[in-house]
């Protein structure tokens, strides 16, 4: 018999409003949880982050239950992973809890099982898209405009205080003279016909502060989680007269998003040497740049648009887990890391583009981000004000802001 696999999903950090709502909810069926076993429905993501809130919360007995039959007979940490028809056949009181976006079938499955919602299953499908899309929709002027990823909108799972950076840069800014727009993972391209589609339609911000790291390897168009086609088609139908090719670039995040090709932490067997998280750190940053990336070619474009339009654009670089990097590749990581900023700058710099850059590589230290062991840029609430100070006196944008 082969050895069982934990298909844990190395999550320190969750989307600030997924957090909040998952505390909310798990306080408010407290009493139901306390008397079932629960199932958690989609092994993915989400429902790692929803077994530390419950775990947090002092419920332990819990399975998961999934649709892909390779996770079927595995793990989540110590918890099992289970088909919907063996899940079904438990006879004790159980409550289903619905994790992913998206969740449409899976509430469907549970309905043709005759299980009742509010009884037998809840949901807890929050979509981030409807704060998204509000904020886009929002009627702000001569305002800062923030668009990223999760370096905007993530906090730390252990984290008190569960405003993310993004929430802070607009309470301190003012939220009338700032408009946030961050989702985790949106790639380079998505940004460009958003922004061009605010262009289009009259706001002129006094300056755009955009992050740049991970939208800009090899790698990132191809991951089915960076797409987000619900997102974009919501975008676009919100949009007047949209362009045709923003309305081009939905169908084609739809068509990426179907052909699943490549995603992080593929391999989930766990390994003595942290094999997985050294392939993340150097897919995202020791990968070798180019200048025909497709992140690249729309941060040109990106740049140029704006430097067209007189509007100023600072190029946010967030924190690295340098310590874990070194751990992983030695005492030059750090050397290795900027090389490829150096490139990214010259290829700007030989067109001619106007922008400023505000980098925050090596601000943090372990203890700041979302874990020791992060292998990304989320922090925790520590790092994140850290941060917010460090935008504050940032020299670029104090040259453009005041």
């Amino acid at each position: 018999m082969c050895d069982k696999i934990d298909f844990a999903w190395p999550v320190t950090s969750e989307n600030a409003l997924v957090y909040q709502y998952f505390q909310s909810e798990v306080a408010r069926l407290r009493n139901i949880l306390a008397e079932c076993r629960i199932v958690i429905f989609g092994a993915g993501i989400r429902g790692c982050c929803l077994l530390h809130i419950l775990e947090q919360n002092g419920f332990h007995k819990i399975v998961f239950c999934d649709n892909n039959p390779e996770k079927q007979g595995h793990l989540i940490h110590d918890y099992d992973i289970c088909s919907l028809s063996d899940a079904l056949s438990y006879r004790g009181r159980q409550v289903f809890l619905v994790s992913p976006e998206n969740s449409g079938s899976m509430r469907d499955q549970l309905t043709d099982a005759k299980l009742e919602e509010g009884r037998d299953w809840f949901s807890f499908d929050l979509s981030v898209y409807d704060a998204y899309v509000a904020e886009y929709e929002r009627t702000v002027s001569d305002h800062l405009l923030v668009m990223g990823d999760c370096a905007f909108s993530h906090i730390a799972l252990t984290d008190e205080v569960s405003d993310s950076l993004g929430d802070m840069i607009k309470t301190s800014f003012g939220a009338e003279h700032c408009k946030v727009l961050a989702v985790h993972g949106l790639g380079q391209q998505a940004h460009y016909h958003i922004l061009r589609a605010l262009l289009d339609r009259g706001e002129r911000p006094a300056m755009l502060l955009l992050l740049v790291m991970e939208a800009l390897t090899p790698k990132a168009h191809l991951m089915p989680r960076t797409q987000h086609p619900t997102l974009i088609r919501r975008l676009v139908d919100a949009t007047e007269q949209p362009r045709a090719e923003f309305s081009a670039y939905a169908e084609l995040a739809a068509e990426r998003f179907r052909r699943f090709q490549v995603e992080s932490f593929a391999s989930f067997k766990k390994t003595e040497d942290d094999t997985s998280e050294k392939l993340y750190m150097q897919m995202n940053y020791l990968f070798r740049i180019k200048e025909e990336t497709e992140g690249v070619v729309y941060l040109k474009k990106t740049i140029r648009l704006l430097n067209e339009h007189g509007i100023p654009i600072v190029l946010y670089v967030p924190p690295v887990n340098y310590m874990q990097g070194e751990r992983f590749f030695g005492g030059d990581f750090k050397a290795r890391y900027h090389e490829n900023f150096t490139k990214l700058y010259g290829f700007l710099d030989r067109e001619g583009l106007d922008y400023r850059v505000a980098d925050a590589s090596f601000l943090l230290t372990a203890d700041e981000f979302a874990a020791a062991n992060t292998i990304d840029e989320t922090s925790n609430y520590a790092g994140r004000s850290k941060l917010l100070h460090f935008l504050h006196e940032s020299e670029a944008i104090r040259a453009v802001m005041g």
